[in-house]
């Protein structure tokens, strides 16, 4: 492999490197190292690397704007050294295009301005708390009656009235204060405003507040159509959209990768705006390890597919298809020739066929043909004409999904969402989760973010008293196994063979487990511990909650502590083996 250091080729620490490092990528496709010093570099945007990608989960643009830009890449490393990469405004910091064999290592990412800020609560007064935001950490104005925040390149984006709250100890979400609508803004000081709040939040004094703005419209790194790809030992301090998002790719490994607050800056509980890993539509193996993720203003980690649906019959062996979710739409390569495709009841969720594609025709954002190699069944061609009866989801763009050795710390909502049919090993990890610590989703109704699970492990992980402290979507246990089933049939349970054993729970009384749709449910050897974190008494709930499960197994598992109810609650379930 060609050894490639920057410096000899005039690409030198603190100045902007941008044009001149894609230059010497596209001069050096294949094996070559190519290598950076311990030191500062700079990006900013620029015409000649901004480039149309359909980019999942995102807001939709006609161009992106691209800082590090490596295109038809093989057996290749970028070998930081430590070297910290600053960018200014709006931009995708790596992009990966049909790169093989690559491997990216040893970075820290940062804006001098950040895209995400945060406030501290100077007092509160009711259902107002008076906000001082750092000038100097968050550069900003107030126009029209709200905060813009300044971001680089006279880039100025508004902050969009929702906060969430931390408290300034621990820098953990505070409890049962989640979301919390800002109703109206008034500059009282010198970058001191007073905010209106809906109700009456449990905020205090010294509360740190995460102040989300700009848009989502680039990703920290981004891969498409890549095979074998390794990311290590790389930090976020900053990101505007979705942190690490790989979609259509094989065999992505994500190691040593920290979303996290630049406190040596002074920032606190501002990394990124939206989920740390998305990962959509990929196939092979991604493997997640030893990563940490603090202060995101979204999941820490997504894998999914991307449901359409079908209602309009072309002939007997071609549908016309839409894309669903305005964030998720227009891909290149949703389908390709010889992908199976599984048909779907949307209402019961049952899969009743699949097929496979011989052609994939994208005819513009929300629309696409695709013709198959036979003739499909009757059933498929009667509910494809019926409005809202079929959904379509490619099984070749399905991966095997390994989590172990992550810390997931305090940020909004989830911690790891799953829904692929293939194998799923969740094990190992320490969650701070604000909601449901693991969700095991899927749907075509809502999101359109596809895939039943038939074979997942849960094992070895430790779920600590601050997991399910809030509220959101579909968080109904610390582990919530909640599909989207219109219609559900214990006998046709949407997910399967799911063991959730031998891990460690510290809970204040919310439910551990809630489970619905699922067949052959393992929960036992586990242990849970009473947690007396909180002094308040709360809404009693069932400790398990399970309903059209059958199967399920929920047996030697050693609660401890002063509970005053250990409780299965069951709804249309049948052969329930139960110690409780």
């Amino acid at each position: 492999m060609k050894a490639v250091r920057l410096s000899e080729y005039g690409i030198l620490p603190s100045t902007d490197i941008t044009l001149k490092l894609f230059s010497l990528f596209e001069e050096n496709k294949e094996d070559t190292e190519f290598i950076f010093e311990n030191a500062d570099y700079y990006f900013s945007p620029c015409d000649a690397q901004r480039v149309d990608f359909r980019i999942s989960n995102s807001d939709v643009i006609p161009l992106r704007t691209l800082a590090v830009f490596l295109k038809n890449m093989k057996n290749c490393t970028l070998r930081g050294n430590g070297a910290r990469l600053w960018l200014a405004g709006q931009m995708q910091v790596f992009t990966l295009d049909h790169c093989e064999n690559v491997k990216l290592e040893g970075f820290t990412v940062n804006w001098k301005k950040p895209l995400v800020a945060e406030g501290r609560v100077m007092s509160k007064n009711g259902s107002e708390i008076d906000v001082f935001v750092d000038p100097e950490l968050f550069p900003h104005r107030f126009e029209n009656e709200n905060i813009e925040f300044d971001t680089g390149n006279d880039e100025w984006y508004t902050f969009v009235k929702h906060i969430i709250v931390f408290e300034p100890n621990y820098l953990r979400t505070r409890r049962d204060v989640s979301d919390v609508a800002i109703k109206n803004i008034t500059k009282i000081g010198d970058s001191l405003y007073r905010m209106s709040i809906n109700g009456n939040a449990d905020i205090r004094t010294g509360d740190l507040i995460n102040m989300r703005h700009n848009a989502r419209i680039h990703a920290g790194i981004f891969t498409e159509k890549c095979s074998d790809i390794t990311i290590e030992n790389v930090t976020f301090y900053s990101s505007g959209g979705l942190g690490c998002l790989s979609q259509f790719c094989h065999n992505m490994t994500y190691r040593g990768v920290h979303f996290l607050a630049d406190k040596h800056l002074g920032r606190l509980v501002s990394s990124g705006r939206d989920d740390g890993m998305h990962i959509t539509c990929n196939s092979g193996t991604v493997t997640i390890t030893e990563c940490t993720f603090h202060a995101l203003m979204d999941d820490p980690i997504n894998v999914h597919g991307c449901c359409v649906t079908s209602d309009e019959v072309i002939d007997d062996r071609t549908l016309r298809c839409k894309y669903r979710h305005h964030q998720a739409c227009g891909f290149l390569y949703w389908a390709e020739a010889g992908d199976e495709i599984s048909f779907i009841s949307r209402d019961t969720m049952e899969s009743i066929g699949t097929s496979r594609v011989i052609s994939y025709t994208l005819e513009d954002h929300m629309t696409f043909i695709l013709k198959f190699d036979k003739s499909l069944p009757k059933e498929i061609l009667e509910k494809a004409s019926i409005g809202n009866s079929l959904a379509l989801d490619n099984l070749t763009h399905t991966a095997s999904f390994i989590c172990t050795k992550n810390r997931f710390g305090s940020c909004r909502a989830r911690g790891v969402l799953i829904s692929t049919p293939k194998p799923v090993r969740i094990c190992d990890n320490y969650f701070e989760s604000s909601g449901s610590a693991i969700l095991v989703a899927g749907d075509s109704n809502y999101w359109f973010e596809s895939g039943e699970c038939h074979d997942v492990e849960i094992s070895r992980n430790v779920f600590t008293d601050t997991c399910l402290s809030s509220i959101y979507q579909f968080c109904d246990g610390i582990i919530s196994i909640s599909p989207v089933v219109p219609k559900p049939d214990m006998n046709k349970p949407f997910h399967k063979n799911i063991k959730i054993t031998d891990n460690i729970f510290d809970t204040v009384g919310v439910p551990v487990l809630c489970a619905f749709s699922c067949a052959d449910l393992d929960f036992s050897n586990n242990k849970i511990f009473k947690s007396e974190s909180i002094s308040y008494e709360i809404e009693h709930k069932p400790a398990i909650k399970i309903s059209y499960c059958n199967n399920a197994n929920i047996s030697n598992n050693n609660w401890i502590g002063n509970f005053d109810l250990i409780e299965l609650s069951e709804n249309n379930c049948q052969n329930t083996n139960s110690d409780i």
